[in-house]
């Protein structure tokens, strides 16, 4: 096949899988020669018998029977159109609600990319099933394949413009995370058990000022970011600070400005409260 009639039979494939048609009626009046016809109907009876199952263990024996049908015909066809209905077919089974197998899944979306490689749904798709499964560098790669495949094109920089933004957020909450540990466990918005509320949710940061940059530390360039958790009581002054990361020569002067610092009271529920916090104290020349 010519690569636009692979690309054509690949994009058939993928909406005659999201329509929920069977492989076996995908396949064109051509293809009824095929020696892989009868193993992909009855890969379909399989599939099918699964929904009059009750149990998971025989839903699963049937899926994997379909599973085994399936992978029998892209075997034996000579037609790419028929294996991409197959494989298509097969990334269905080994999805989370089958037979949740990620290696399968991710070995038959690359038998579809080498198939057809002008169609990059299946790039971003194994990309997704990648990075869902922790495996984020791997991700990163695969839509970079997609972008040097195919570099005058669109998609392939918004798909890995969303997953770069998808890794900013999940960043965040990992450090949001990490806070609420140092803060004892504490989640945004909430008190601990002595009443103090750390900041986040409904809980808006206090306003603050700048330090001044130490003048040895300066001289002698020293420079970083000094990270501290911060306790302000209910009229808005700083009742401690703890350096949780040092910078040394400006521990000293990080600590003694955030103790100066006074605070707008948080009020939560029309009461003032006292609040947890972590502040950066950035040194830079």
């Amino acid at each position: 096949m010519t690569g636009a009639a692979v690309l054509f039979a690949s994009a058939l494939a993928a909406q005659f899988a999201q329509t929920g048609r069977p492989p076996c009626e995908q396949v064109s009046a051509d293809t009824l020669t095929d020696t892989a016809v009868p193993e992909i109907c009855a890969g379909d009876d399989a599939a099918r018998s699964a929904n009059s199952v009750l149990d998971d263990r025989g839903k699963k024996r049937a899926w994997q029977a379909a599973a085994e049908h399936y992978r029998r015909a892209s075997t034996l066809s000579p037609k790419t159109s028929t294996k991409l209905v197959v494989l298509n077919a097969l990334v269905n089974l080994y999805d989370a609600k089958r037979l949740d197998d990620v290696n399968q899944m991710q070995a038959t979306l690359r038998e579809l990319i080498a198939l057809a490689p002008d169609d990059l749904s299946y790039l971003y798709r194994l990309a997704r099933i990648q990075e869902d499964h922790g495996l984020t560098d791997a991700a990163e790669d695969t839509l970079l394949q997609a972008r040097r495949s195919k570099p005058d094109e669109v998609e392939p920089y918004r798909q890995l413009a969303q997953f770069y933004s998808r890794r900013i957020t999940a960043t965040a909450l990992r450090r949001q995370e990490a806070q609420a540990g140092a803060l004892g466990g504490t989640r945004p918005g909430e008190p601990d058990e002595n009443g103090v509320y750390r900041v986040g949710g409904a809980v808006v940061a206090p306003t603050r000022v700048d330090i001044p940059y130490p003048q040895d530390a300066l001289a002698a360039g020293a420079q970083g970011v000094v990270i501290m958790e911060v306790s302000i009581d209910a009229v808005g002054s700083v009742s401690n600070a703890k350096v949780v990361r040092s910078v040394p020569m400006l521990d000293g002067a990080a600590v003694q400005g955030v103790s100066n610092w006074h605070f707008k009271p948080t009020v939560v529920n029309g009461q003032a409260v006292p609040v947890k916090m972590m502040v950066t104290v950035n040194f830079a020349p």
